[in-house]
Formats: C-alpha cells, structure tokens, sequence
C-alpha cells in the first residue's frame, strides 16, 4: 500500500473486521443468554446483531480484494505510460509536449466517462 492509500484510508480493513467478529460473538453471546430467559425478541435482536456482524465479513472480503487488484492496475498502467513517454523522448519527442498531451487525453478520458 502506499503512503498516499495509506492516507486517505478512513479505516483499516483489520479495524473492521475486528468489529465485525466483536458483533457476531456478541450477537452468538446474546443469542444464548436471551435464549435460556426465554425472551424470543431479544433473541432476535442478537441474532440480527451477529448477521449485521456476518454480513460486514463477508462485504469487507470481498471488496478490499477488488480494491487492491485495481490499484495494482493502476500503478501497472501508469508505468506502463510513463515508459511510453520515454520511448516518445527517446526518440527525440519534446518531454513537456509529450505529457501535455498525456494530460489532455487522461482528462478528455475521465470527462467521457463521467469521472
């Protein structure tokens, strides 16, 4: 990860996680204690506890896999660019005209799809 994901992170995927099984062991928890008081709605309240707990595992499994795929795409590409360019100057383009252009078709990309 780098610094700049690293700052705009709001919360670490450990941090959630970690929460998420606090509910679900605490919604298992209740879910036994109300149980035995036979109390049926605070069963179910704890049952809806640990599945909110559940549901943010399974959620956070599955997007922060994705995410880091795609910023491993992005930094990929952008190599993959920023060699292109020195190819370009390599053979003789002029570097600044070179990105310039570079930026207008980025921004002309990002307008186009709604970025």
């Amino acid at each position: 990860m780098s610094a700049a994901d690293a700052r705009t992170r709001l919360v670490a995927p450990s941090t959630v996680r970690g929460a998420a099984l606090v509910l679900c062991a605490s919604g298992i928890a209740g879910m036994i204690v109300t149980s035995i008081a036979e109390s049926i709605d605070g069963a179910l309240a704890f049952g809806f506890l640990g599945a909110t707990g559940a549901l943010t595992l399974l959620i956070v499994g599955l997007i922060v896999p994705a995410v880091e795929a795609a910023a491993t795409a992005d930094e990929e590409q952008a190599e993959s660019v920023e060699a292109g360019i020195q190819r370009l100057v390599a053979a003789g383009a002029d570097e600044e005209e070179v990105r310039i252009t570079v930026r207008a078709a980025i921004e002309m990309g990002r307008r186009s799809t709604g970025d």
